[in-house]
């Protein structure tokens, strides 16, 4: 029988949130595998079943190492009862969860890193223009429905359809403002969960990953709106020198104002205090009257 080289660690989300750091981080270590493509998004996919070995095969490498990471930020997507940020027409999402049980198995680790759902949000809706998805005239507060902009911030909820599958012990949720501020300390944590070594990790920043990211962006805020800087002059500059930029529209990029962040926190409300029941810790690093200018 040949080795079992079925992903055994998920990082599942959240968009946005930091994921392409951690799993570059994570995958430095020498025990842990990643494929070169981060976001495989191989349980998004409701017939994923059918697609199984193409699937396997970018893990052939890793058979021998202790872990082999998908790390797809999709996978926090989970269906909740609570349908009013979804498109009315859009069926249930695949049961992500169940899915990564039932191939991978209960001992699979689920990593989570998640931030401030407001802010996750912008970040979002900035992606979706990235994607050629949205345009000028688009305002997050007009969108609630579409992309997950809203519904993907829900956490909690996400969170506990995970938990009804895995257990607590193989499930860990980290907070990107926590771990931003100091990633060595959280690095040394979470290998500790894994039981590695983390003294074994020798450089930090390797493999390259076909990342996903806004890195290039250059969003600035003029004392009303997040904007981007040069405005249409930086999306023809992006889409020139960086072919992950060439689906954007050539138009005046959209901006998000003080009416959106509004909305936002709104809605956000008691998510952000069912988040403080469950992760205390969040009540001392998300504030529910976040502005514009803290983005």
């Amino acid at each position: 029988m040949g080795l079992d080289v079925r992903p055994n660690l998920i990082i599942a989300g959240a968009q946005k949130a930091g994921t392409t750091t951690l799993a570059t981080r994570l995958a430095a270590h020498p025990q842990i595998f990643m494929p070169p493509e981060k976001e495989l998004n191989f349980f998004t996919k409701t017939k994923w079943y059918l697609d199984i070995e193409s699937y396997l095969r970018r893990y052939a490498g890793g058979g021998e190492m202790a872990y082999r990471l998908d790390a797809t930020p999709g996978y926090l997507w989970t269906d909740r009862t609570d349908r009013r940020f979804c498109m009315p027409t859009s069926n249930p999402k695949p049961p992500i969860p169940e899915s990564i049980r039932s191939f991978l198995g209960a001992d699979t680790k689920i990593l989570m890193i998640l931030r401030h759902p407001s802010m996750r949000a912008i970040s979002g809706f900035f992606h979706q223009f990235r994607m050629g998805r949205i345009g000028t005239a688009d305002r997050i507060r007009n969108l609630p429905r579409q992309f997950g902009l809203v519904d993907i911030g829900f956490y909690s909820d996400h969170i506990k359809n995970y938990r009804k599958v895995f257990s607590e012990e193989n499930i860990r949720v980290f907070f990107l403002e926590k771990y931003g501020a100091n990633k060595p300390l959280y690095d040394r944590i979470i290998f500790d969960w894994l039981s590695l070594n983390p003294d074994e990790v020798s450089d930090l920043g390797k493999p390259k990953v076909k990342e996903d990211s806004n890195a290039n962006f250059r969003i600035t805020f003029d004392g009303r709106v997040l904007a981007f800087k040069d405005g249409i002059d930086q999306v023809n500059s992006l889409r020139q020198r960086d072919p992950r930029y060439k689906k954007m529209l050539e138009v005046d990029p959209p901006v998000v104002e003080p009416e959106d962040i509004e909305f936002l926190n709104r809605i956000y409300a008691s998510e952000m205090a069912e988040m403080r029941r469950l992760y205390p810790e969040t009540g001392e690093i998300w504030r529910e009257d976040v502005t514009l200018a803290d983005y």
